[in-house]
């Protein structure tokens, strides 16, 4: 009996994009497409939040990789969110890069204010 798993390639293909997508930090693109912006703006946000899950929620209770996954996914969710939002109201083209910038801001925001605390 073979087990067929539909949602596996899917899956496969976000995780590899999500990791690749690191080599546009490097890139010339960087600035102009203001990657830098979404990094910025996740890091600075994330941090005040963690701080708060930290200290009001006891967050510190958990492991760091967990504290930089809360970082990073709620960074990518308020990016995705505003991909969205732009996407609808005023027919921005969808760049899922700019998504990944801001989750990676939520992870080092995450693991700044893990080290504040």
């Amino acid at each position: 009996m073979k087990i067929e798993c539909p949602i596996c390639p899917v899956i496969k293909k976000n995780v590899i994009g999500y990791l690749t997508d690191i080599k546009y930090i490097f890139s010339k693109d960087f600035i102009p497409k203001n990657y830098h912006k979404h990094i910025g703006y996740s890091l600075v946000l994330t941090i005040p939040s963690i701080l708060a899950l930290i200290f009001f929620f006891n967050l510190n209770d958990v492991g760091m990789p967990f504290q930089l996954f809360v970082g990073g996914f709620g960074a990518y969710v308020v990016n995705f969110t505003r991909e969205w939002y732009y996407a609808q109201k005023y027919g921005a083209p969808w760049d899922q890069v700019d998504i990944h910038m801001g989750s990676y801001g939520g992870i080092l925001g995450a693991l700044l204010a893990t080290l504040i605390s």
